[in-house]
């Protein structure tokens, strides 16, 4: 591993053929040639800490850690590599659409609520009102604002909206009710650390 001062301050984690310019792309899978190769499922990654101003992550979280011990390593490593207020961009199928299914290989399913049981911030909202959701911030020892989540549709239902038939609210409304409205998720979450010990 080369310093840090050369290091880059983007990471592209699980990069595949979208290799960036720099970035620092990783991924498992050789024939992508990546600059470096590694596992994440196994940790800890050969990473510093702090390192990552931003981190992508496309189409990457839905093949890894099948069982929830090794999920929470890999989220404790995301952590661990992110700086204080890092933004990390996470793309992943969309639970009610055919390719999130199709694939054998997908383990695990995102939503909304998903990271926002990564959030502290939410866990002790939750906790002070008896709420009924898993505290995955404080199991796992992490810390991630959702800053923003954004739905692609598919582009039958995306010309449907372009071409005025439907309206936001009907677009919506099909992809919470209805299978293969809504293809793919998109977050952007922050990463969030103590400054004093950041």
């Amino acid at each position: 591993m080369t310093s840090t001062d050369t290091l880059p301050r983007h990471l592209n984690l699980g990069c595949g053929f979208d290799k960036r310019e720099g970035w620092l792309n990783v991924d498992n899978f050789a024939e992508c040639s990546p600059d470096i190769i590694v596992d994440i499922e196994a940790t800890p990654w050969p990473l510093p800490t702090d390192q990552f101003d931003a981190v992508l992550l496309k189409h990457v979280l839905e093949h890894v850690g099948q069982d929830f011990a090794t999920f929470k390593r890999v989220m404790q490593e995301l952590y661990r590599v992110t700086a204080s207020n890092g933004l990390i961009e996470i793309h992943v199928p969309h639970v009610r659409h055919d390719t999130f299914w199709s694939d054998p290989t997908h383990v695990r399913a995102f939503t909304n609520i998903t990271f926002e049981m990564m959030s502290k911030r939410r866990n002790l909202e939750w906790v002070a009102k008896r709420a009924n959701y898993t505290m995955l911030a404080l199991a796992m020892n992490v810390d991630f604002e959702l800053e923003r989540a954004e739905i692609e549709y598919a582009p039958e239902w995306t010309a449907r909206l372009n071409s005025g038939e439907i309206t936001q609210d009907q677009i919506r409304f099909a992809a919470t009710h209805y299978w293969n409205v809504a293809r793919e998720m998109r977050f952007v979450l922050r990463c969030v650390k103590d400054q004093a010990s950041a």
